[in-house]
């Protein structure tokens, strides 16, 4: 499977759900595939589990995919994914995405300089595999004569151009649930990976013994996991 940086390795996927109060898990799928497609059938089987959507699912930044968050919105089932870090910057970071502000209305962007970015209601194609999603582009012919143009952008020709994602309301009332709980976010690693921690360190459990086959590497990670219930 593909890992971090697109390395490939000899390896499986181990997703977990595992309960805050008691740090057990109580939910594992062993997969061939990355984070980021996982949070959406994780969440839906949790939802199975326990009979309810009243809970909150924690996820690190791997899990920070639109479709995703679009198919956890589906459920009706509430989650806070670590944000990842900004992916470029203006020139003068004062001229950052997060200093313009949509217009949902009128479908436009306005900038620091107060202009106004439009769009021409065409939707790009962008991504590839789980990350791929629509984006539409705004932009002003007032960058031509901006007297902050090279502060804004490193464009020669085109000025200042916004992508905005079919994701954007979506990924951005993420961000206000774990602005708004810090706090609970923190407690993330010690849920999660506490239970990995035991299996490794404690258990000596660094790797499964029964490799052939996903459904045999699945019944030895069931084994495992059923010493911590």
């Amino acid at each position: 499977m593909i890992t971090r940086n697109n390395i490939t390795e000899v390896a499986y996927c181990i997703q977990t759900t595992v309960d805050a109060k008691h740090n057990i898990p109580i939910d594992f799928k062993v997969t061939n595939q990355n984070d980021s497609k996982a949070m959406g059938s994780m969440v839906r089987r949790a939802k199975t589990i326990l009979q309810s959507k009243d809970f909150t699912a924690l996820y690190d930044k791997g899990y920070h995919i639109g479709s995703q968050f679009q198919y956890v919105d589906t459920h009706q089932i509430e989650v806070m994914v670590a944000i990842p870090n900004v992916a470029s910057h203006a020139p003068d970071h004062n001229y950052d995405l997060e200093y313009f502000t949509f217009d949902k209305v009128n479908d436009c962007y306005t900038c620091p300089q107060n202009q106004l970015l439009k769009t021409n209601g065409n939707k790009y194609s962008k991504g590839k595999g789980a990350s791929i999603q629509k984006v539409r582009h705004y932009k002003t012919k007032a960058c031509k004569t901006c007297p902050v143009y090279d502060k804004c952008t490193k464009s020669k020709n085109n000025g200042r151009v916004i992508e905005r994602s079919e994701y954007t309301e979506i990924i951005e009332q993420n961000k206000i649930r774990v602005d708004a709980n810090r706090d609970v976010y923190r407690k993330r690693q010690a849920i999660v990976e506490h239970p990995y921690g035991v299996i490794k360190r404690q258990w000596g459990f660094y790797y499964i013994m029964t490799k052939k086959g996903i459904n045999r590497a699945s019944a030895d990670v069931g084994l495992i996991f059923l010493f911590q219930k």
